[in-house]
This record gives structure tokens, C-alpha cells and sequence, in this order.
């Protein structure tokens, strides 16, 4: 014969239960940044830097100085090639310079054409098909985070995504409360 047991207790008449007999920890950890998923944030996270760093191009094309293009299909010539990562040259007087997502805007230059509005010519010439507008494709130095802005607030939970914000502004270590301790009485 087999004897009835007893119902489940709910879900969280249960928690209840086993979190009554957890002591928090009292203080703070650090802890690398990739290893603190789930855990909870100490202290409010403050970002001692810009990103993106410095005013860089949002597309592949040309760094142009808006005041050079002074007729419709102007063609400049090149004056340099600017990779992501690379830092160019201040921009020669009328001519453009190749430049890449990602790569630093350079000193003069005040807009990027994408390279779809542009023909390379046989002398190497570049022609600008559109005219650009000032700013035109170029994320500013702190359009994501500014310097002594709060990223993450004290108290929050931090995933993946928090993770990453905390890694994109330095931090590789993060102030974390401690863990509960459960000791079963």
C-alpha cells in the first residue's frame, strides 16, 4: 500500500522558507568584470572617458571639408587613407581622404560622403555626387558616454549587456556586494 505524500509547498512559500535562513554578507568584493554576471552592482559606475574617444566616421567614404565643395560634382583629389585605428593627418587644403568606419575624423575635415555618393576618377581624383551637410556621418567624441557620466546605478543586477558597457568605458574589475550566505539551521 502506498502512503499519499503530502502536497508541494508553492513556489514561493518555499523561496520564503530557505531565504529566512540566509544572513547577507555585509561589504563589498571586486571581481572581474566577465566573472560578475548576475551579480549585484556596489557602487554607482562612472565613466572616466568618451566614447567613442574622439569624433570618428559612422561610414566608409571620404572625409570632406564642406567649404572645398563649391560646385555640384567637384573632384578632389586624395590626400591620404585613414583606417580604423590609424590616425591621420590634418586634411590637406581641397582634397579629400579615404577614410573608414571607425577611423578618426581628421583635423579640417567636417563631414563624411559615403563612398556610394562618390566616383573614383582615372587620375585617382575623387568626384562628390551629393553635397554633405556639416556633421554628416560623423559620431562625436562622447555621442555614446560622456566623461562623468553614470553608466550603471548602484543595486542593479548586471548581464551581459551591463557587462559589456562596464568593459567598453575600462573597467576591468567591478565593486560587487558580497554574496548571501545560506547556513541551514
Amino acid at each position: 500500500m502506498t502512503v499519499p505524500r503530502p502536497p508541494l509547498k508553492p513556489l514561493d512559500l518555499a523561496l520564503g522558507e530557505l531565504l529566512s535562513f540566509a544572513t547577507p554578507l555585509s561589504g563589498t568584493e571586486h571581481v572581474p568584470t566577465f566573472d560578475a554576471d548576475g551579480r549585484v552592482l556596489a557602487q554607482d559606475l562612472i565613466s572616466s572617458l568618451h566614447v567613442p574617444p574622439q569624433d570618428n566616421s559612422s561610414m566608409d567614404g571620404y572625409a570632406v571639408r564642406c567649404a572645398d565643395l563649391t560646385a555640384p560634382a567637384t573632384a578632389l583629389p586624395v590626400s591620404q587613407r585613414i583606417a580604423a585605428g590609424a590616425s591621420g593627418a590634418p586634411l590637406a587644403p581641397a582634397s579629400v581622404a579615404r577614410i573608414f568606419t571607425g577611423a578618426p575624423v581628421p583635423l579640417g575635415a567636417d563631414a563624411i560622403v559615403m563612398q556610394e555618393d562618390c566616383e573614383v576618377q582615372a587620375d585617382g581624383a575623387v568626384r562628390i555626387t551629393s553635397q554633405p551637410l556639416p556633421g554628416q556621418w560623423i559620431r562625436r567624441a562622447g555621442e555614446d558616454v560622456a566623461r562623468g557620466a553614470v553608466v550603471l546605478n548602484r543595486g542593479q543586477r548586471l548581464d551581459p549587456a551591463a557587462l559589456g558597457l562596464a568593459a567598453s568605458i575600462g573597467l576591468d574589475q567591478l565593486p560587487v556586494l558580497r554574496c548571501f550566505l545560506v547556513a541551514m539551521g
